[in-house]
């Protein structure tokens, strides 16, 4: 059975109120303060210091981190943790179990699949900017459900380049993310930015503990973080059961696939799907966002 916006908002809200699920759903995300609670906060920061602690010892990017050109010993600066979900155990078990996977069936409905998962890094000081992007054009479903669930470990505000979302172009345009060189660079062209109308896009802020969940077609970014505090921002993926991948990931981890609440979807849920399809991740490779933007090798 297809699980529809309007069919969502018929069901009773597992964690979220009702009026966040209509904002979702209207304006393509939707922010909720104080999801998460003190004790999963505290495990999750002790993994974010122990990653930290281990990338000190790493000179390149590799399989699990992603590293700023300016990382050291001595200044270690991690732009991404990737497939946060398969390099710590804590980071999987806070996906695979409330409130995480309630405060997703309140926006796919109640049968969840997990898809993909990681840990961004903003440092003090320069922390990269995002650019403006849409998220379903590196991992196409066969239809848009797939929702992002991002998580402050720390309080965000405007200084530190919070995530930006323009409300409503979840139902809109999508966007070409390959640039005039034919090459995936994970972002809206120079050309399609008079489009995307990021002059009304708005910042998504909150103390620690915070959810933002941002729609797949949602065109976001965020700003370069010039304060002096760090902003670790967790990532989690998901979809609807019924939503199946028409290609690779670009990071699949170990769970991929799983459906983490409900039942197994016996069949498809078809969407037309209006975007150009992705680069063959498991052949031409894939670093992250920052790399792609950036144009840098893997």
């Amino acid at each position: 059975m297809n699980v529809t916006p309007a069919q969502i908002l018929e069901h009773c809200p597992a964690l979220l109120s009702q009026g966040d699920r209509e904002r979702y759903f209207r304006d393509g995300f939707v922010v909720v303060e104080n999801a998460i609670g003190g004790n999963w906060l505290a495990r999750l920061r002790e993994v974010v210091d122990e990653k930290i602690a281990q990338s000190r010892d790493i000179v390149v990017s590799d399989a699990q981190f992603d590293l700023d050109p300016a990382h050291c010993v001595d200044a270690p600066r991690i732009r991404r943790l990737k497939k946060a979900v398969d390099q710590h155990s804590d980071l999987w078990a806070f996906a695979s179990e409330p409130p995480m996977t309630e405060i997703a069936a309140d926006l796919v409905g109640p049968s969840v699949k997990f898809h993909s998962s990681k840990l961004n890094f903003k440092w003090a000081g320069g922390g990269d900017e995002v650019k403006w992007h849409q998220d379903i054009q590196a991992w196409p479903h066969t239809n848009f459900s797939p929702v992002t669930l991002g998580v402050y470990l720390e309080d965000t505000d405007t200084e530190q380049g919070p995530l930006a979302v323009v409300p409503g172009s979840h139902r809109g345009e999508l966007f070409d993310m390959y640039g005039a060189d034919d090459r995936w660079h994970g972002a809206v062209s120079e050309a399609d930015l008079a489009r995307a109308r990021t002059e009304q896009a708005v910042e998504l802020v909150g103390p620690a503990g915070t959810v933002v969940a941002v729609h797949c077609r949602a065109v976001h970014g965020s700003r370069a973080n010039h304060s002096a505090r760090s902003r670790p921002l967790l990532l989690y993926v998901y979809s609807s059961a019924d939503a199946f991948a028409l290609a690779a990931p670009p990071a699949p981890t170990s769970h991929t696939g799983d459906v983490v609440r409900g039942e197994p979807a016996r069949f498809a849920h078809m969407e037309p799907l209006d975007c150009r399809m992705p680069p063959q991740w498991e052949k031409v490779g894939y670093g992250s966002i920052f790399t792609a933007q950036k144009s840098e090798k893997l």
